[in-house]
């Protein structure tokens, strides 16, 4: 990725020290420390690299709570089964995605963006559909909608439907969607999984379902079709 050219600057003649400004796409970076390499050459090249390795660890513990609310056993997060980038891409992919901006700010203390926390959860939740033998097709719509039942938080315009039906579908049980906390709050609070719970093993047993019926699901998005449909017509 070609992020522009910047020059480097000295801090004092004779200190040895320099600097480089570097685009404000990298803010997310800021104080990481960086491993410097120089790579000599017809073309020499200085290359950082952060240490991504704090939110590599609450991306694991994300992962771990998320497991344990599931009823998964204990495994360590394949890191390499995720699309990685430094921002968030937008609505969910064929391939679970998780975002390294999100994952430093998991590491931040609380109180914590919910919306960091919610992209963080679909994108675990949808890796977490194939360990269930959830169908291939629901699975990022059972991120999008696990990250929901957690945070309160629709993780991307585009998961709306996946929500408004998995909501649809625990309302008939008898369960509300969830409160979510009022702003930012923490991702790891005991509190907030203990909460979500009774939704979370609710969704798996609907998901179970819908793979085994899809007829079933189609239902489901059949009736949010048509509700949309009325509200648009104003009906």
């Amino acid at each position: 990725m070609d992020l522009g050219t910047r020059s480097i600057r000295s801090a004092g003649l004779g200190s040895g020290s320099i600097e480089v400004t570097l685009p404000a796409s990298l803010r997310a970076l800021q104080g990481l420390p960086c491993r410097i390499a120089l790579r000599d050459g017809h073309r020499p090249e200085i290359a950082l690299t952060p240490d991504l390795g704090p939110a590599r660890a609450a991306f694991a513990r994300l992962a771990a709570l998320l497991d344990d609310a599931l009823g998964l056993p204990p495994a360590p997060l394949g890191i390499a089964d995720f699309t990685l980038s430094l921002h968030s891409h937008g609505a969910a992919a064929p391939r679970p995605r998780l975002a390294w901006a999100d994952g430093l700010a998991l590491v931040a203390p609380p109180p914590q963006a919910m919306d960091a926390v919610a992209r963080t959860l679909r994108g675990l939740g949808q890796h977490a559909a194939g360990r269930l033998g959830l169908a291939d097709t629901l699975a990022p719509g059972f991120g999008a909608a696990l990250a929901w039942a957690v945070t309160g938080r629709v993780a991307d315009a585009a998961d709306q439907p996946a929500c408004d039906i998995a909501a649809a579908a625990l309302a008939e049980g008898g369960i509300t969607g969830p409160a979510g906390p009022d702003g930012p709050a923490n991702g790891f609070d005991p509190a907030l999984w203990a909460q979500a719970a009774p939704r979370l093993r609710r969704l798996l047993a609907l998901h179970q379902d819908w793979s085994t019926h899809p007829q079933h699901h189609a239902a489901y998005a059949e009736a949010w079709r048509r509700g949309v449909a009325c509200e648009l017509s104003g009906e």
